[in-house]
């Protein structure tokens, strides 16, 4: 395929967790801890899913307007490897539950690294400062040829 060759090798750390082969059971795991860690219940978080989803038009379930407990708990359940959350299901449950580490999982075998508001911010400043930095030193450079 022609778009093939313009994909460059990406090197993989195989000693970090999650690794591409687990990474669904470990979105399962992480979706449970998740919950543990809330504030809220199993139940408590299917209904916000519901809420968010018929809001935001989504469909959680291909077969179904709401998506089910069973189903749900299937998605859950780290040994069942057949069910899983699509992408947009699991911002929904990353946005009923306010917790992104579920799909921060997606992003670890590659490399990468999902973050919040916050660092966000604390990124831009970053950033900025370091391009302040790099000016105020080519203004020292500039102002001593003058």
């Amino acid at each position: 395929m022609d778009g093939e060759k313009d994909l460059k090798p990406i090197q993989l750390d195989l000693f970090s967790q999650p690794t591409l082969a687990t990474v669904v059971r470990d979105v399962k795991a992480a979706m449970n801890q998740t919950i543990k860690e809330s504030s809220c219940s199993r139940d408590q978080v299917l209904d916000r899913m519901n809420i968010l989803a018929a809001r935001y038009g989504v469909q959680l379930n291909k077969k179904a307007r709401e998506l089910s407990k069973d189903l749900f708990e299937k998605w859950l359940n780290v040994n069942e490897s057949t069910h899983y959350p699509a992408l947009a299901a699991l911002s929904i449950f990353c946005a009923a539950t306010g917790n992104i580490e579920p799909i921060a999982i997606l992003l670890r075998p590659i490399g990468g690294m999902a973050i919040g508001a916050e660092d966000v911010k604390l990124l831009a400043w970053a950033r900025a400062y370091h391009q302040a930095k790099g000016l105020r030193k080519q203004m020292r450079d500039l102002e001593a040829e003058i």
